[in-house]
């Protein structure tokens, strides 16, 4: 998770940089102590799902800008998330891919079955050949 915490700490440094708003300053307007966005860019704390929504909201960020920031925070942008919450067993997956708690080769392991079950599922999709008469209704 280390290059995670980097690169959301270097966006956010960015973004808040790029509006011309200063650390203590958002970090009043999203309720959060100064030291905190300072440690958040530094890399020396990781936000919370919580945190980076409400970052993003003091910022004035839009959808797709605040799912950048959720993303590199480690988290699934607003859209996937919302999808996988009628989709529990593909959350679960995809948590314990990111959870480096869970030894690498389980982990390959998974990601090796997931891109065999997408390969099946998109070799039915190819339409079948029939006899080279394609587009003539029979």
């Amino acid at each position: 998770m280390g290059h995670v915490s980097a690169e959301f700490g270097v966006l956010l440094k960015a973004v808040r940089e790029a509006r011309r708003v200063s650390q203590s300053k958002l970090a009043e307007r999203a309720d959060f102590d100064h030291s905190y966005v300072s440690r958040l860019e530094s890399g020396a704390r990781m936000p919370t799902r919580e945190a980076v929504e409400r970052l993003g909201a003091a910022l004035g960020l839009s959808s797709h800008e605040q799912d950048a920031m959720l993303a590199a925070a480690g988290f699934l942008p607003r859209d996937v998330a919302s999808l996988l919450s009628d989709e529990p067993a593909i959350g679960e997956v995809l948590d314990l891919l990111q959870n480096e708690a869970v030894p690498i080769e389980y982990r390959e392991n998974m990601r090796q079955v997931l891109r065999l079950l997408a390969e099946q599922a998109r070799f039915a999709l190819k339409p079948r050949a029939t006899n080279g008469l394609t587009g003539v209704a029979a």
